[in-house]
């Protein structure tokens, strides 16, 4: 069910059978290099939730795509909007105390942004401490985990296909440039948006994104030229089932083991 389609009296009824989990998807408006869309991160949860209604209505309550993040470091980039971690947490507190009202008390940060983490964890906490409890999947992360070959990078091959299985007219192959990435130094070379390589480990080095790499993508293996909707369709399916299996198990959860 859809949380904006309901009337006050309605809502006020949802949390009654008790196994309702609030799903949120969240992301931002952001560059996402040569191909993908400014919106990438918010349509691809969006439809996901879309999916996820269809399936098991009496179980997720839907509430209104959140299209805005925490993105600073790419606010260089023409389209992209940063509303800060105090802006995203005050509005994720605040779509918190409203499913609590309604008497759910789980709910689900569906996230297709890393940037919007630290302020989902503060959210999360928040809800704890009312008594409820708080699930955040990163779909780009899940995929990766089901399978090697759709490892996600930003601006890459697999959000770009996730894309175009979704707004096929918002992605233009014909547009493709070579990545630029500006290294440090030969010794301290970008190996993701804010990591370099130094004698085979990983350290964070913060930049903004268009001084560090100007193209706009990080995919480092995960090219935007194997983008194709096939492909994108195929994640997009295995995500979903996955997610809509974790919102039944959620959904039967005991939300007071091992409180105090």
């Amino acid at each position: 069910m859809y949380l904006a389609s309901l009337s006050w009296s309605k809502a006020a009824e949802i949390g009654n059978g008790g196994e309702i989990v609030a799903v949120l998807p969240m992301g931002s408006l952001e560059e996402h290099g040569p191909l993908g869309p400014l919106g990438t991160d918010h349509i691809i949860p969006h439809e996901m939730a879309r999916r996820i209604e269809e399936r098991i209505p009496n179980k997720a309550l839907i509430l209104p795509t959140l299209p805005y993040g925490v993105t600073p470091a790419l606010a260089g980039f023409p389209g992209s909007v940063d509303i800060g971690y105090e802006a995203l947490c005050a509005v994720l507190k605040g779509c918190v105390d409203a499913v609590l009202r309604c008497g759910v008390k789980r709910f689900l940060f569906l996230n297709g942004h890393g940037g919007n983490t630290a302020a989902i964890d503060t959210a999360a906490l928040y809800l704890y401490h009312k008594g409820g409890q708080a699930a955040e999947i990163d779909w780009w992360v899940l995929c990766g985990q089901l399978r090697p070959e759709w490892m996600c990078g930003h601006g890459g091959g697999v959000e770009t296909a996730v894309a175009m299985a979704i707004k096929p007219d918002w992605v233009h192959m014909e547009d493709l440039f070579e990545s630029r990435v500006v290294h440090l130094s030969p010794r301290l070379k970008n190996v993701h948006i804010h990591n370099v390589e130094f004698e085979g480990a990983s350290v964070k080095m913060v930049r903004d994104v268009v001084d560090s790499i100007p193209s706009g993508d990080a995919g480092y293996g995960d090219s935007p030229s194997r983008a194709n909707a096939a492909l994108g369709a195929d994640i997009l399916d295995a995500v979903t089932d996955y997610t809509v299996r974790f919102i039944e198990e959620f959904s039967k959860a005991n939300l007071g083991a091992g409180r105090q």
